[in-house]
């Protein structure tokens, strides 16, 4: 795990996208599908900031995720369980989940989430 993270560059629905998987995360609700993501992060930003971004989508947060898994902040595994061999990728945290949170604290349209995941943590 990377103790270091750089979200200096990262979009907002990077952000939030990073911020549903912390908090499965932090639920122990990991390894989780997009779905799954896409669920937490729409509670959350309903809880917390639905002006600043509304909703994401699942196509969003699955491209989202991709590059995430890109980057080496999420990791993906395939679940080869479908009929053609070609399960849904569940994602889990690969970063450090305080390092995380620390960089969406910094940002102040998405230091909401990460309050709420501190608030979840403790």
């Amino acid at each position: 795990m990377s103790e270091s993270v750089d979200l200096e560059s990262a979009t907002l629905s990077t952000q939030v996208v990073l911020a549903g998987v912390v908090e499965l995360s932090v639920r122990g609700a990991t390894p989780a599908h997009a779905g799954e993501i896409r669920g937490a992060c729409n509670e959350a930003m309903s809880a917390v900031v639905a002006d600043v971004l509304g909703t994401v989508t699942e196509a969003e947060v699955s491209r989202t995720l991709n590059e995430l898994e890109a980057s080496g902040l999420v990791d993906g595994r395939r679940d080869d369980t479908s009929a053609t061999g070609k399960g849904r990728p569940a994602y889990r945290l690969a970063a450090d989940a305080d390092a995380v949170r620390a960089q969406l604290a910094d940002d102040e349209r998405v230091a909401p989430l990460a309050d709420r995941i501190d608030s979840i943590d403790q």
